[in-house]
């Protein structure tokens, strides 16, 4: 749980996904730290997917429960300057796509309806709607981070996710 009570606090965001085509089956994984500390991790699995929602739905669920932690804390007089949502949050993630479809596409997939060049519709529209929205509302600055490279963090995210498929694949 973060420790809403930390001036200036910053959160840090890790989160990956993969998909195994061999067992089709794609998990995702997600860790924050609060002032360089482990606060939170998690992970899950699913069929019939991709990487690209994986990813989509690690940075979901991370800023979701960043929200929810938010909004625990919305009605103490000592949260309303100082929550630990304040604009130093950061979520890195190795997903370009992740990143350029947020920053670049985002608005032009408005202006089109949700369609791109070719006509067909933006493919995990609801993800990317509410990632868009999380980002505002919670002031998430977006950073790439070379994944397999010994990153910490993203270490972890990727080994949970990893994780995840290997224990739905044994269960």
């Amino acid at each position: 749980m973060l420790n809403s009570n930390v001036v200036n606090s910053k959160v840090t965001i890790y989160t990956d996904g993969g998909y195994f085509e061999k067992i089709d089956i794609g998990g995702w994984g997600l860790v924050i730290f609060e002032n360089d500390k482990e606060v939170y991790r998690d992970s899950g699995w699913q069929r019939q997917t991709s990487s690209l929602e994986m990813e989509l739905t690690a940075a979901r669920n991370a800023l979701e429960y960043l929200k929810s932690q938010n909004s625990m804390y919305s009605n103490q007089s000592e949260m309303t300057q100082h929550s630990c949502l304040d604009s130093c949050n950061t979520l890195y993630t190795d997903s370009k796509i992740i990143i350029e479809g947020l920053t670049e596409k985002y608005s032009v997939w408005c202006q089109n309806q949700w369609r791109v060049k070719s006509g067909k519709t933006v493919v995990y529209k609801e993800l990317w709607q509410a990632l868009s929205s999380l980002t505002t509302s919670l002031d998430i600055h977006w950073q790439w981070v070379k994944g397999h490279n010994g990153n910490q963090g993203n270490t972890i995210a990727d080994q949970l996710a990893r994780e995840a498929v290997l224990q739905r694949k044994c269960s």
